[in-house]
């Protein structure tokens, strides 16, 4: 009978798929002692090999273990490392159950690559090193190579690290994405689906992936009280050693690779103790709802050591919207949970990622440490719902503390909702936040977001340390050259409980402030006070705001000390060349029921534009104090500094400052609307009231009565620029009546040709004294008045009104 070529070709793919499962594991027969395969059904048993002391030798020409068959190596008790190369140039391609005596360490070696299907299982008693590399090393010297299998085997001792070269395969671990199953909740622990085993070892052993290239891809992957080591690596040496805390890695390389996480992804050590996750590559992804996460219960973990060029943590599960990306470690039970170690050029955290620790026992939560030596961005939230902002947190929700977050970096941007926060909602305190960077930029490109049919307000970008109980927030301190908080945006420390506010404290070259910078105890919302904890009247104290830069810029923003709860506000230091206010911003320490705070100012040059400066207290508070040392001073276009009172006594404005340069529509005033007024006193050597009616309400008795305290007698002069009528000083001429207005006007080119003969010269006369005419008028006289007979508004001539003490 004839058979088509055509026929043939359709056949031998039909043949070549029924060959038999054993045909996929072949010895190569390059061991003085080979390798024997028993095969019962789906079984296979691996017998035989070449033992060197207490390591066995296996050498294949393929290894591949098919779905729903098992690999058994049936080695000796004795035991301690089962090493296993594949030379034959193919993948070898795992998607059923390894398994081996004893407590044997087993290495599968193929540079070509190896791939772990979803249904891959291991049972061994060990540690397993799966890797691309070329060649095991050992201690004396010499290897065991799956490149060069001719090569002799020595008198081989422990195995203490691989070698690659730029040919070596991938790694890819596969599963059903799967390995979480509660995740909706950010105020509850993560929650692991037992139910799907993945890649996983027995209990304090180690799970090692080492190779050119890692993907996971729906990928499950456990260490139960033990440790995964992840590696990419393209050429060069890694070293390990065992010792009682697990195993340690050195690689001796700059060739990384990628390692790649997607689908659902899940790395995870667990339990007493649990080991660390240390990953260590070129560019690392964690995408699509997949998550690294260490959880800990009654004694200490290791913790999460990442070191890449580049880190990128993006967005959640495509399907559902319910599973964020992570990278996070937790402590469950009474020890403290693991810290994160992060060591980077770059981070990433985008789409509603998180980076971070959390605590829910009686113990502290990890503390998060991020050398990103070039940029950190956090950028915008989950595309299901505005409120999964990408973000670094720690966080407390038992009796224990926060872990503190310590990050060092070049440029810093949160962007659309990129938070950095420490919080507690339980007992504990708040972990502290200590950030180191270069610039410091948090924007926002707009204030609504459509979900759905509705449209709803965004969690700002900011950073952030927070209590929502009885805990204290954790400190926040910044150090950069320059600090942008755009509009919306926010640096704060808040209480909405019973826990005190975190202090704030800034040091910087540049500061620009269109959003807000606070330290403040405010009022949760129902929803926040149901889902994170907060009182309808907190009791909390405002805490402390200092901050030192060169240049100040408060363009629509403010900065505060503020408590719209029950207690009082707090202080609020600055100390900078100079401070500009613009457009209603402002420097507050207000208060709602209780004491005004304290503002202290420490400043070359003060200027504020249609923008105030306040200690107000509502209530029955008393008004704040302000106290403001500068070089010069300067309130235009509706600018106040008050220190006001509702129903308790007004506060207290001390300003002490060589030039003091106020417009007509500005003021300072420290009154009380129903109880005693404050008191106001200005130290300076030149008071201009620019444009100004003197006999105004901004001058009227009540204001120059807390304005001026008595003082010595000093030979200060007192300059008031005036409207119509007054001179600029004693000294000058008397000019229009017109005000504050441009004075020069064109002349005509003839009139430049005309001579113009001065009038006569005659003496000027200088005011010596003034008084005061009863109906809210007063005349300049030429000779001065006794002492006891001249008042300025209930006022002794030797108020510092008149004659202002130099500043000290």
């Amino acid at each position: 009978m004839k058979i088509s070529t055509s026929a043939l070709l359709v056949v031998l793919p039909l043949l070549m798929s029924s060959v038999p499962a054993n045909a996929q594991i072949s010895p190569d027969l390059s061991l003085p002692n080979n390798t024997n395969i028993q095969i019962n059904e789906n079984l296979r048993t691996i017998e035989g090999g070449t033992q060197i002391g207490n390591n066995l030798f296996h050498s294949f020409k393929d290894f591949s273990v098919p779905t729903g068959a098992s690999v058994h190596f049936n080695n000796g008790l004795n035991i301690e490392n089962i090493i296993t190369r594949i030379t034959g140039g193919s993948i070898s391609n795992i998607d059923g159950l390894i398994s081996a005596n004893g407590t044997a360490n087993l290495f599968l070696i193929n540079p070509s690559g190896i791939v772990f299907g979803p249904n891959a299982r291991l049972d061994i008693n060990g540690s397993f090193f799966a890797t691309t590399a070329d060649s095991v090393e050992f201690a004396n010297g010499s290897g065991y190579s799956a490149t060069d299998p001719q090569a002799p085997l020595l008198s081989i001792d422990i195995p203490i690290g691989i070698s690659f070269t730029n040919r070596s395969g991938a790694i890819s671990v596969q599963g059903n994405g799967k390995g979480l199953t509660a995740l909706s909740e950010r105020s509850r622990p993560i929650i692991r689906n037992n139910s799907e085993i993945g890649l996983q070892v027995h209990s304090n052993n180690a799970l090692v992936l080492i190779g050119n290239k890692i993907n996971f891809v729906d990928a499950n992957v456990t260490a139960e009280q033990g440790q995964i080591e992840i590696g990419s690596v393209g050429s060069g040496k890694v070293n390990f050693n065992a010792s009682n805390q697990g195993w340690n890695f050195d690689y001796k390389t700059s060739d990384f690779q990628n390692i790649d996480l997607t689908g659902r992804s899940l790395l995870y050590t667990s339990g007493d103790g649990a080991g660390a996750i240390n990953i260590q590559g070129k560019f690392v992804s964690i995408k699509d709802g997949s998550g690294i996460l260490s959880q800990t219960y009654n004694s200490s973990s290791d913790g999460i050591n990442l070191k890449a060029d580049s880190l990128n943590i993006e967005g959640i599960s495509s399907e559902d919207g319910n599973f964020y990306s992570l990278l996070r470690t937790e402590s469950l039970g009474s020890a403290n949970g693991g810290n994160i170690n992060i060591y980077t050029k770059d981070l990433v955290v985008e789409g509603g990622g998180n980076l971070g620790t959390r605590n829910y026992s009686v113990g502290k939560g990890g503390t998060l440490n991020i050398d990103a030596s070039e940029s950190i961005n956090l950028i915008g939230y989950s595309a299901f719902s505005p409120f999964f902002t990408s973000s670094i947190i720690t966080s407390n929700l038992g009796s224990g503390e926060a872990g503190s977050i310590n990050i060092k970096t070049g440029d810093l941007l949160a962007k659309d909702g990129g938070l950095i926060t420490s919080l507690t909602r339980g007992l504990g305190n708040g972990g502290e936040v200590n950030i180191n960077a270069n610039s410091i930029k948090l924007t926002n490109s707009k204030e609504l977001i459509s979900l759905g049919e509705e449209y709803v307000n965004y969690v700002p970008s900011s950073l952030a340390s927070q209590t929502f109980n009885a805990g204290n927030a954790g400190k926040l301190t910044l150090s950069t050259s320059n600090l942008l908080v755009g509009e919306k945006a926010t640096i704060n420390t808040s209480s909405t409980g019973a826990g005190s506010a975190g202090s704030v404290a800034i040091k910087a070259s540049n500061i620009e402030v269109q959003g807000n910078i606070s330290s403040a105890v405010i009022v949760a919302n129902q929803t926040t006070q149901q889902r994170a904890g907060g009182l309808e009247v907190p009791i909390g104290l405002s805490g402390e705001v200092t901050i030192n830069a060169n240049n100040i810029n408060i363009n629509s923003g403010y900065i505060s000390v503020r408590n719209l709860g029950a207690s009082q506000a707090g202080t609020l230091k600055i100390n900078s060349d100079s401070i500009s206010l613009n457009r209603k911003g402002s420097i507050r320490a207000s208060t709602t029921s209780s004491e005004g705070g304290n503002i202290f100012l420490d400043v070359r040059k003060l200027q504020l534009n249609d923008s105030y400066i306040t200690a107000t207290a509502g209530g029955n508070g008393n008004g704040g104090n302000i106290s403001i040392d500068a070089d010069t001073v300067v309130l235009l276009e509706t600018s106040n500094i008050t220190a006001n009172a509702f129903e308790g006594q007004g506060g207290n404005i001390k300003i002490n400052s060589p030039g003091f340069f106020v417009s007509a529509n500005s003021k300072v005033s420290a009154t009380s609307e129903q109880g005693v007024n404050g008191t106001v006193k200005i130290n300076t050597s030149q008071l201009d009231v620019v444009n100004s009616d003197i006999v105004s309400s901004t001058f009227n008795p009540t204001v120059l009565e807390n304005t001026c305290s008595p003082e010595p007698p000093s030979y200060y002069s007192l300059t008031i620029p005036g409207k119509g009528g007054f001179p600029q000083s004693p000294n000058d001429l008397l000019t229009s009546t017109l005000g504050w207005a441009e004075l020069s006007v064109p002349i005509a080119p003839k009139q430049l040709e005309q001579s113009v003969q001065p009038d006569e010269t005659q003496d000027i006369v200088v005011a010596q004294g003034w008084k005061d005419n009863g109906n809210g008028t007063v005349n300049f006289t030429i000779t001065p008045d006794p002492p006891k007979d001249i008042t300025a508004y209930s006022s002794p001539l030797k108020s510092s009104c008149l004659h202002p003490k130099p500043v000290e």
